[in-house]
């Protein structure tokens, strides 16, 4: 399982973090997953003070990962990212190479 972080989402999230006062030393990002309708499933970017019991945490450099296993189970190999088009974040599949 690894979870890499691009530098642009990693500015995005820090700063996400300083605007909603979550103290970065304790705090961070929760990453949890969840089942759409359709039988999908999407990853949903939290603000958190701390992990939940069962979450993964994760060191991506200037910000911290709560990671819910279902995420690692559902995307074993992710990257966090920004879409440039729309300036959002992502979690998605690692592109192979």
């Amino acid at each position: 399982m690894t979870i890499t972080v691009t530098t642009e989402a990693a500015e995005v999230l820090v700063r996400s973090l300083e605007l909603a006062g979550v103290d970065a030393k304790h705090g961070g990002i929760r990453l949890r997953g969840a089942r759409t309708l359709g039988g999908g499933f999407d990853v949903q970017v939290e603000m958190a003070q701390e992990p939940l019991g069962g979450d993964l945490v994760i060191d991506a450099g200037p910000v911290r990962l709560f990671v819910d296993p279902q995420v690692t189970e559902a995307i074993p190999d992710a990257i966090v990212t920004l879409e440039p088009q729309h300036e959002r974040l992502v979690v998605r599949p690692r592109e192979p190479g």
